[in-house]
């Protein structure tokens, strides 16, 4: 492969991190929650809190129009009925939309702080208590996102939270239990160190890598290729192994999968995340992730861009990354296509459509589905990684 500029869609971690010494990383909500579980990924982690719920098939969960699908999957799994509340195009909850679905057998709401910014949380909570129903907080998007001096993930009944969106981490998600009512143990297990490997290998072959005359940083970039085909070669292996020898063999999981996998659900974070977590400088990445939003957004306001979905970076929000709403889904997919092709990583963001959402009753959030188009800003993406973008983006725009 060619060793030029690349600029991933996700953060990257070095190897040294690998190495540190024991310590305590539980410094950030929702870490240092006292009730705060560990698991594979997030859908995981949502499976666990219908449990501690105590939700069953004669109930219903009301579930946000606009979705990426593997949060309805648990519900399903469970044999839960599922029911949907308006989407605006600008990601908020419809709230009057919403009170007029809370009927009948409906048990709980799940609410979603799309892309880290808040929901009108404090009007749902209150809502919830109202009706005598749970709230599910969905903060998959949401780490280190905060609304009025208050962490995103505190106001539900229980909260999840996916690492691996914002973190380097090759798994990682949390059910966090904030109702002290709700009872619950988890004696998670070990993850398969293969999966967890390969993804760590991914990591850093898809780390951002700025071209220039430094012969270690080329050296170091094709020994993280190499390490990754190595493995790659290993799981194609694996793949026939377990097709026709092992057939309950977990070798090709992922936790960005969009597949529910029944045999994981008691899978906990692996050590290498764990590792890597004790690392982070959490404070940093928040600031470095607001700071190169606010640099995207100021051009395009700057040069009257009509397609920002943001003009303004709320307090307290740590951004998963910038969004942009383009013409329509041909334009998302060529601009995600030549992008790719020029060294940058984007987010065509949520295109596929969950087979259970009446999505003719949801035109906002079919809308959403098409144009939603995300430019990556996180923190390992300098001034300089985010000009390049800026010059590829708008030279095929």
């Amino acid at each position: 492969m060619s060793y030029g500029n690349y600029i991933s869609g996700r953060p990257s971690f070095r190897l040294e991190d690998l190495f540190v010494k024991r310590g305590n990383f539980k410094s950030i909500f929702p870490l240092i929650h006292q009730r705060c579980f560990p698991f594979f990924s997030a859908r995981y982690a949502l499976a666990a809190g219908i449990k501690a719920l105590g939700l069953s098939p004669i109930d219903k969960v009301l579930l946000p129009s606009y979705n990426c699908g593997v949060e309805i999957d648990p519900f399903k799994h469970f044999g839960i009925k599922t029911s949907f509340f308006k989407i605006d195009k600008t990601l908020m909850v419809d709230l009057d939309d919403l009170r007029r679905r809370i009927v009948g057998e409906v048990k709980a709401i799940l609410v979603t702080h799309f892309l880290g910014f808040p929901q009108p949380i404090e009007e749902i909570k209150k809502i919830c208590m109202e009706k005598g129903i749970f709230l599910i907080e969905d903060c998959a998007h949401a780490l280190l996102s905060g609304d009025n001096g208050k962490e995103l993930g505190s106001y539900g009944d229980i909260a999840i939270f996916s690492l691996l969106k914002t973190l380097p981490v090759p798994n990682g998600g949390l059910l966090v239990i904030n109702n002290q009512g709700l009872a619950f143990e988890h004696n998670s297990q070990r993850p398969s160190f293969f999966v967890t490997i390969f993804y760590a290998s991914e990591l850093l072959k898809n780390r951002t890598f700025l071209n220039s005359n430094n012969c270690a940083g080329k050296l170091t970039q094709i020994s993280y290729d190499s390490f990754y085909h190595s493995l790659a070669m290993i799981r194609m292996f694996l793949a026939g192994f377990r097709k026709y020898l092992h057939t309950s063999g977990l070798y090709m999981v992922r936790p960005d999968s969009f597949a529910f996998n029944d045999d994981i659900c008691s899978w906990g974070m692996s050590a290498i995340s764990r590792t890597i977590l004790k690392k982070t400088d959490f404070e940093r990445i928040k600031r470095i992730r607001r700071a190169n939003f606010e640099y995207l957004l100021q051009y395009c306001l700057e040069n009257k861009r009509e397609h920002v979905l943001f003009r303004e970076l709320p307090p307290g929000v740590c951004p998963l990354f910038f969004p942009i709403s383009l013409e329509n889904k041909e334009k998302r997919e060529q601009i995600y296509r030549t992008l790719k092709g020029r060294g940058i990583t984007t987010h065509p963001w949520w295109e596929l459509f969950h087979p259970d959402v009446p999505w003719e009753e949801f035109p906002d959030a079919v809308d959403l589905k098409n144009r939603l188009f995300g430019l990556p800003i996180h923190q390992d993406l300098s001034r300089e990684h985010l000009d390049i973008v800026i010059k590829e983006f708008e030279a095929i725009h």
